[in-house]
């Protein structure tokens, strides 16, 4: 999955105000290995980007927590 790639699943899928794991938002037929660590990778370098932009929040409550996701108000 490139970034380009994750950037657009995640603004298509991202509904609501509650927050989610950004894993929930991984392409389900990625079950595990490098696939799933790539599409995890790139995932988040796109919250990043829309982070940035001001269009989403990201919290993490403590390191090797999962990264939680949701759209700002």
């Amino acid at each position: 999955m490139s970034v380009e790639d994750a950037l657009s699943r995640l603004s298509r899928l991202m509904t609501g105000h509650e927050w989610r794991d950004l894993s929930a938002f991984l392409p389900p037929e990625l079950t595990g290995g490098f696939g799933r660590r790539s599409a995890l990778a790139a995932s988040l370098v796109a919250s990043l980007e829309l982070a940035r932009t001001g269009r989403i929040e990201l919290s993490q409550a403590r390191p090797f927590a999962p990264i939680m996701i949701r759209r700002r108000a």
